[in-house]
């Protein structure tokens, strides 16, 4: 098969993924995830595994993971969600996405059976359960070692909790997606200490009062060993300077002068969550893994620095009120006293009034644009609710347009999706052909 039909196959898989499945379509629960995988010979248990959940930092910290595993040489498999530029930006192996040609295979394998569930509606599953069986089976033939997994969406229900993983890590926990987690601290902490297993220890970053009094019960009749930050350990942070933060860690062992790429002083927090979970797992690890995975942990769209025609752009994908404080905090260490732009979008479902409050008295210039989503369809809600909080706002719906009229440094956030859009274009001067799909 030449490049062209390869790539032909590859988008017409996704196309049925995105229209048959669509991406949108929550479908809680583990009935569906768990026969399809018993009938794929259940590739999900060939391997070991580490759970990582949480409301935000999850991607970071299966990152950061991730790389020191990859240091240590072991072979390791990466589950993310969502992707920014490309599908297959969510299934890596040693951290390099699955070809297009794998992808094909993996779902032609798996299409029969597929065919055979789908007769029923109740055993039809959706876009998410596909494709988090198609990361399991690609690692199980890949002959992986450890897979690292993020959580989609809460944890209880969530596709991926369908493994017995070494630890479980919930990284934060605040409010995003109420209509499915619930509307209060608790109710969502509760949602995601489903993702805690018997026996298995527990490492989460948060310290919040109320969560961690919900992820502790949850934990105590589970008869799993909680590791709290700032109690069981600690990181200390030493210089903040783009692409090169230093910090000290304290857990089980110590380590003095490590320096982390990805920038914001919250991600020294997720480094120490991160290095604290691999304590956890027992795995063997030398000191010089970590510090070589912690130097090569990127995770694109958070926080990151891209520069194009004399102009610099910050993309974040903060989509809520959470997500947006860390922006802030980040863009006031490394951007102080710059004048910046802001090219905002942010989906229907979202937080809107309490992601927009957050930017109050940062920006110059704040431009509103359209998301990339069919989940966007009240641009004037958007404007609207913007107003409230900006003197002057700007509407330009295409994002391409917002960024290129825009001058100076540019923020552009409010949504994985935008900035995803925005970064491709960005790198590559194009938009590919996923994004017409």
């Amino acid at each position: 098969m030449g490049v062209k039909d390869e790539t032909m196959a590859y988008l017409e898989v996704l196309r049925y993924l995105y229209h048959k499945r669509p991406m949108g379509k929550v479908k809680p629960g583990l009935e569906r995830i768990s026969m399809l995988l018993s009938k794929l010979g259940n590739p999900h248990l060939k391997y070991k595994s580490i759970h990582v959940g949480g409301t935000n930092g999850k991607g970071s910290v299966t990152n950061m993971i991730s790389h020191i595993l990859i240091s240590q040489g072991y072979r390791v498999g990466s589950y993310y969600s969502p992707h920014l530029s490309t599908f297959r930006e969510r299934i890596r192996l040693n951290e390099e996405y699955i070809s297009e040609e794998d992808v094909v295979k993996i779902y032609e394998k798996m299409e029969p059976i597929l065919n055979e569930l789908d007769k029923e509606e109740i055993f039809s599953p959706s876009f998410f359960e596909v494709v988090t069986a198609m990361a399991f089976l690609y690692f199980a033939e890949k002959n992986v070692d450890i897979a690292v997994l993020e959580v989609g969406l809460g944890g209880r229900l969530d596709a991926t909790n369908v493994v017995f993983p070494l630890c479980s890590t919930i990284v934060t926990v605040d409010r995003d997606h109420e209509k499915t987690l619930g509307y209060t601290i608790e109710q969502i902490a509760w949602e995601k200490s489903g993702i805690i297993k018997e026996g298995v220890p527990l490492v989460t970053g948060e310290r919040k009062r109320e969560a961690l009094k919900v992820m502790e019960d949850v934990a105590r009749k589970k008869n799993s060993r909680v590791y709290v930050i700032d109690k069981d350990f600690s990181v200390r942070v030493k210089s903040l300077k783009l692409h090169e933060n230093r910090f000290d860690y304290c857990g089980e062992n110590t380590f003095e002068d490590l320096v982390l790429t990805m920038n914001g002083p919250h991600q020294i927090e997720n480094a120490g969550v991160a290095l604290k979970t691999l304590e956890a797992t027992g795995l063997p690890l030398s000191e010089k893994a970590i510090r070589e995975g912690l130097k090569n942990a990127k995770n694109l769209g958070r926080f990151e620095i891209l520069e194009k025609n004399g102009k610099t752009y910050i993309l974040d994908g903060a989509h809520n009120p959470h997500g947006a404080e860390s922006l802030v905090r980040s863009l006031k260490l490394y951007f102080n006293d710059k004048p910046l732009n802001l090219v905002i979008g942010i989906l229907d479902d979202k937080n809107r009034e309490d992601i927009l409050r957050k930017y109050t008295g940062i920006f110059e210039r704040v431009i509103v644009t359209c998301v990339p989503s069919p989940r966007m369809k009240d641009m004037n809600g958007l404007v609207d609710t913007a107003k409230k909080f900006f003197k002057n706002v700007e509407v330009i719906e295409d994002p391409l347009e917002a960024i290129e009229s825009s001058e100076g440094d540019t923020v552009v956030t409010g949504s994985l999706f935008l900035v995803g859009y925005v970064r491709e274009f960005l790198t590559t001067g194009k938009i590919n052909e996923e994004w017409k799909l």
